[in-house]
């Protein structure tokens, strides 16, 4: 779901040049744009925003807007802050919340749940008390958020150790809740380790991925993908109420998204990126390592399971 954006109009005489009613139409400053985009299917919004820059634009702009996803956690003037946050320490946005990005929904009682290393997890904690947010501990959890963080350092939350997870804060501001996922090593595997392919987006400070966008939003299945931990089938009924057909049938062709090992990465030719409004410079700026993330799915013969597949960094193999 990819492609080059084109930008042309309708030139009538050497000397004046017209646009065409489309053209002004898409020109509107406060044009009910929103009206309109609502009536297209995903797949031919994203047909639409490849036809020329200005298209392009407004398609992201109303459909796929990151601050008015956010906003109701930080307020407008918090999100730019929070993607900063995000820039330096990696913070990946997953759940719900970047489902509804790329579907244009809107769930009122979605969390936000946002995905982050044990060593970064100091930095965003900090940033969500910053914004008037309080922690509230499990039963099991120290009621001081730096003792938590500590044990988060330390595994000593091993129910969640099977999915990469070395902790789960929560924080509430009035309705909203905020979910810390401490990943105990890359929190893309940790998404990778989700119950079903349709919540398997992600978004970073400047771009979101879908992973696999034709299945989620084409044809509205949800692949079931093994995994451990409690309530796994209730997040999976979660999606099947909300319209997903959960399916175990995976693909024998290799030009599918759900094909048997199949060799994906982030941002591949199946992958649906869209791109964020840029930020500031920041000398600070962590690096990338997200579009390192590859794996294939594979099954057993009797249940299908994501495959991580080992990467090179400094010329080593990591996992």
């Amino acid at each position: 779901m990819s492609g080059h954006y084109l930008w042309s109009y309708a030139t009538y005489s050497p000397h004046i040049t017209r646009k065409s009613a489309a053209t002004r139409f898409f020109d509107l400053k406060m044009g009910p744009h929103d009206v309109l985009f609502a009536q297209i299917p995903t797949r031919d919004l994203v047909r639409l925003s490849q036809t020329c820059k200005r298209v392009h634009f407004l398609v992201n702009d109303v459909c796929f807007n990151i601050t008015r996803l956010l906003c109701r956690f930080f307020g407008a003037s918090g999100v730019e802050k929070f993607r900063q946050m995000q820039r330096r320490t990696g913070t990946l946005i997953s759940g719900s919340m970047a489902l509804q990005l790329f579907n244009r929904l809107t769930w009122r009682d979605s969390d936000l749940d946002i995905y982050v290393t044990r060593v970064s997890a100091p930095m965003a904690a900090l940033f969500i008390l910053q914004h008037d947010y309080k922690f509230y501990p499990r039963k099991s959890q120290d009621e001081c958020i730096d003792a938590q963080l500590d044990a988060s350092e330390a595994y000593k939350t091993p129910s969640y150790l099977g999915r990469g997870i070395a902790d789960v804060l929560d924080f509430h501001k009035g309705s909203n809740k905020i979910q810390l996922i401490v990943a105990s090593t890359d929190p893309m595997e940790t998404i990778m380790s989700f119950h079903t392919t349709c919540v398997m987006n992600t978004i970073t400070y400047d771009k979101a991925f879908s992973l696999y966008p034709w299945s989620t939003f084409v044809t509205s299945e949800a692949l079931v993908v093994e995994t451990v931990g409690a309530g796994q089938e209730v997040g999976r009924q979660k999606y099947a109420d909300r319209g997903w057909a959960l399916t175990h049938a995976m693909s024998a062709s290799r030009n599918s998204e759900l094909g048997v090992r199949v060799h994906r990465s982030v941002g591949d030719r199946f992958t649906w990126t869209i791109s964020l409004p840029p930020l500031p410079a920041d000398p600070l700026k962590k690096a990338d390592s997200i579009l390192s993330c590859q794996w294939e799915l594979d099954c057993d013969g009797v249940k299908t399971f994501t495959a991580m597949i080992p990467h090179r960094s400094n010329g080593e193999m990591t996992s």
